[in-house]
């Protein structure tokens, strides 16, 4: 499923995140996996991942691992 961390798109339903492709070329993986509601925003910002809720609540989860990937 394809997810967008721009900050603005929300998640279409709910969802468990371990690890996602920020752009067709970078790979993140995350500490630990995180549940993100239908509704809710992400960004990544500086190795961190940003969920913001529907009422504005932020949460943060910190990358383990981000790499790009060579084609």
């Amino acid at each position: 499923m394809r997810v967008h961390a721009d900050g603005v798109t929300p998640a279409p339903r709910a969802l468990l995140i371990s690890q996602f492709r920020l752009r067709p070329d970078f790979h993140v993986e995350l500490d630990r996996p995180v549940f993100v509601g239908a509704g809710d925003r992400l960004s990544f910002e500086q190795g961190t991942l940003v969920v913001t809720g529907p009422t504005g609540r932020q949460r943060f989860r910190a990358a383990r691992e981000s790499h790009w990937i060579c084609r």
